[in-house]
């Protein structure tokens, strides 16, 4: 949840139910069958310690699992992995920045302490082109998530909703109906403000892809473009 708006994120410690529509299961289907292909195609590829490795820091009081760990130079590297259609794939590769939401994923993982170096890989659904940034812990990130969560908290601990943070992400979000009375008004909200600018205001983002030497794609090196 380091990557959710800040609603989505009290509504989930909360218990708040989701409305899953035929449509996005069959989404999640798909990006759940390519999360198993990629874990399979990285066992060939690097010197995999773990896949699904669980993380859990009482200090930071989170749980999750990690999408796949790697030794590169007898060091653990954590393995995020995302997918995203082409018009968002395409955003990344012109600015060569990763989405903040897949990026801060990432960090807090970085963040709990459990891991020193990290891998964010970002594949193209249609394509299956790859884009890779390489990540380290970051005061700012660890700061701005250590933020967050007590946000969400204090929040719990009210039993109360924070104010919307309207991005793009409202218009394939579950809980949706929690923040507009209306697709219609939902749709205005996110065409006057369609980017994600969560309070407090994101850390920088990393400007250009940096993969490790053993995660590449061969189709985006052909192409002329970042690997």
């Amino acid at each position: 949840m380091a990557g959710a708006c800040l609603r989505y994120a009290v509504m989930e410690v909360l218990g708040f139910g989701r409305l899953i529509t035929p449509e996005a299961q069959a989404v999640m289907a798909e990006g759940s069958a390519r999360h198993r292909r990629f874990q399979t195609w990285l066992l060939t590829e690097a010197d995999v310690i773990a896949v699904e490795a669980p993380l859990v820091s009482e200090s930071w009081q989170v749980s999750g699992r990690v999408d796949a760990v790697v030794r590169l130079n007898g060091e653990p590297v954590a393995i995020e992995y995302k997918t995203a259609g082409p018009e968002r794939f395409q955003a990344m590769l012109a600015s060569g920045r990763p989405l903040a939401e897949h990026w801060a994923q990432l960090m807090c993982y970085l963040a709990t302490g459990a891991y020193r170096r990290g891998c964010l890989v970002v594949e193209e659904r249609d394509s299956g082109r790859r884009l890779q940034w390489a990540a380290y812990p970051d005061p700012a990130w660890t700061a701005w998530l250590g933020q967050r969560l007590e946000a969400v908290r204090r929040y719990q601990a009210a039993h109360r909703l924070p104010s919307r943070e309207v991005s793009r992400g409202c218009l394939t979000c579950d809980r949706w109906q929690r923040c507009f009375r209306s697709e219609a008004e939902r749709a205005a909200a996110v065409e006057a403000h369609p980017d994600w600018e969560p309070d407090p205001p994101l850390p920088a983002l990393p400007s250009q892809p940096s993969p490790p030497a053993w995660v590449h794609s061969a189709r985006t090196q052909e192409e002329g473009g970042p690997a």
